[in-house]
């Protein structure tokens, strides 16, 4: 009885690239292990001996940076922060300097200062690191540390914290701020794999947003042969004719030729605003 040879069987390429990308969109919502161990199984499912050598080095780079991402020690750390946080609704007692609530807080919040630090050894890397977002998301993790501790019953009189809002909203911030920075390298290193392996595959190129490190666009994109350039402008720099902003927009060829720079208005309808702010937060 004749077989199928999965090797000359025809693959789904654009489904696959599609499932990787809406694997990428599902770490973006929320960062986890079991989201970045699905957004693994999607870059695995990606067939590797069509790509050219870059897609093939880039994709590689992407999966270990998804397994080191999966496996970082920061996901046990913020569990034991939640975990002391949230026993503190259950004491009466007066609460000191060395309550675990406020050990663990302060073991991640070292942990994510430690990783402000400028690569050494090379003066251009840590150059980059210094402006680079991936530096950007790891401050902010480090930034809500100190508002957690901020709003600890030990540094408010030892008061029980049965209801303390100001905390709440703290912890909700730092628990999203270092969930994001933990994924956020693998993240970048993903969408711009998959970029490359959708243009060695021969697909028409529909890139993930990237963030740009620095200058006045926020974000760019791959789509077909060029590349897109974003800003989102405030209502304040062109008021007059856009009053409620505008997102900037210029194209730039694959021969490096750049076009006019274009400006659509937001307009009224807020949920264009608000899906404009969705794409800011997800870079």
């Amino acid at each position: 009885m004749p077989t199928t040879d999965p090797t000359t069987a025809p693959v789904d390429l654009h489904g696959l690239i599609r499932a990787a990308q809406t694997a990428v969109r599902a770490v973006e919502d929320s960062p986890s292990p079991q989201s970045l161990a699905a957004l693994d199984g999607a870059l695995c499912l990606l067939p590797v001996h069509p790509l050219d050598a870059y897609a093939e080095v880039s994709l590689h780079r992407a999966m270990r940076a998804v397994a080191l991402a999966e496996d970082a020690e920061e996901w046990g750390l913020l569990a034991d922060a939640e975990r002391e946080v949230a026993a503190l609704r259950e004491t009466r007692e007066h609460i000191g300097i060395e309550h675990p609530a406020v050990t663990t807080v302060s073991s991640l919040g070292l942990t994510c200062a430690e990783r402000l630090k400028a690569p050494a050894g090379d003066p251009a890397e840590a150059k980059r690191w210094k402006r680079s977002p991936e530096r950007r998301a790891w401050d902010r993790g480090n930034h809500f540390s100190l508002e957690v501790l901020r709003h600890l019953p030990v540094f408010e009189g030892g008061r029980h914290a049965a209801d303390n809002p100001p905390l709440d909203r703290a912890m909700d911030g730092f628990r999203t701020a270092v969930r994001r920075a933990i994924a956020y390298q693998a993240l970048y290193l993903t969408r711009e794999a998959l970029t490359a392996a959708a243009a060695s595959y021969r697909l028409f190129v529909i890139g993930m947003r990237q963030p740009l490190p620095e200058g006045r666009w926020d974000w760019s994109r791959r789509i077909g042969t060029a590349t897109y350039m974003f800003e989102v402008v405030p209502p304040l720099a062109i008021e007059a004719m856009f009053p409620y902003g505008s997102v900037a927009v210029v194209r730039i060829g694959e021969d490096g030729t750049r076009g006019d720079v274009r400006y659509a208005p937001l307009g009224d309808d807020e949920n264009r605003r608000t899906a404009v702010t969705e794409a800011l937060f997800r870079i």
